[in-house]
């Protein structure tokens, strides 16, 4: 049985967490043909981003939209994928660096291309209805 709610502010959070999950679950099942986790996927975009260059780990963790995204764990999956490779950084030996192949920069393209309308999951909202919920979540985000 599910338990009463105490207040609008339990709603809230109730709400902002059962969005969160649909949202999740969204893009998980439009991944799930490529055989990538939504996490998986968002790795490949940010280094998709730096591309042909690459990223350490570290600086991997501060693009992530997930603070606890375990980047090795990740990282390991890929490259087994043969998805990124890592490469001891020439200038510092302890330095590791990420990056995309030519064929998974490709890939990470292509994949991409099923998510170019992906604000067709909120596109039943006004702009302003967009604006306002933007502001109101920031504001929780950013206290």
């Amino acid at each position: 049985m599910e338990q009463p709610l105490i207040n609008e502010y339990h709603r809230l959070i109730k709400n902002i967490h059962r969005t969160d999950g649909y949202i999740f679950n969204y893009f998980g099942q439009k991944l799930a043909p490529f055989d990538l986790s939504v996490q998986q996927y968002i790795l490949l975009r940010r280094l998709s981003e730096a591309y042909p260059g690459s990223l350490t780990a570290g600086e991997l963790k501060e693009k992530m939209t997930d603070v606890n995204s375990d980047i090795t764990r990740l990282t390991d999956r890929l490259v087994a994928k043969n998805l990124l490779v890592r490469e001891v950084d020439p200038q510092n030996r302890r330095k590791v660096n990420l990056r995309l192949t030519e064929e998974s920069y490709t890939f990470v393209e292509r994949v991409s291309v099923d998510f170019k309308n992906f604000e067709s999951i909120v596109s039943h909202l006004t702009d302003d209805e967009v604006s306002t919920l933007n502001t109101l979540l920031e504001k929780i985000i950013n206290q």
